[in-house]
């Protein structure tokens, strides 16, 4: 559990505290998705992803289970506006689960009290 100087420092360097609590409240209380659809397109790519733990591949409540450890580390979001749906905003961050890991590139959309997983894979510069 953080204490309220690490709370604070956490906050004064997150721009978004109030989204980032959101995100983890929806996904552990399984308000979650990975879905393509031809409005929210998506790449979702967990089974390239290895689990720090074990070495194998990622599944998708695995993916989901990194995703909350990685926002609840504190790691930096950024809110980026979609191409698809125009006018609608994900939040995007990059990161390692571990040392020597490879970065993965997560996007995130919350939609209707849930949130849409819209990017999950290795990082990719420039073709995300």
């Amino acid at each position: 559990m953080k204490s309220a100087e690490d709370r604070s420092k956490q906050d004064k360097a997150d721009q978004y505290p109030q989204i980032r609590g959101q995100l983890i409240a929806l996904i552990r209380n399984g308000r979650r998705k990975a879905a393509f659809t031809h409005e929210r397109p998506a790449d979702v790519r967990f089974r390239e992803v290895l689990c720090p733990e074990s070495g194998f591949p990622l599944t998708e409540r695995g993916m989901w289970e990194e995703i909350v450890r990685l926002l609840d580390s504190g790691v930096r979001l950024t809110c980026l506006p979609l191409r698809q749906p125009p006018g609608e905003k994900a939040w995007v961050f990059r990161a390692r689960f571990a040392p020597g890991f490879p970065v993965i590139y997560v996007k995130l959309q919350m939609l209707g009290g849930t949130v849409l997983v819209r990017s999950f894979h290795p990082s990719e510069r420039g073709h995300e």
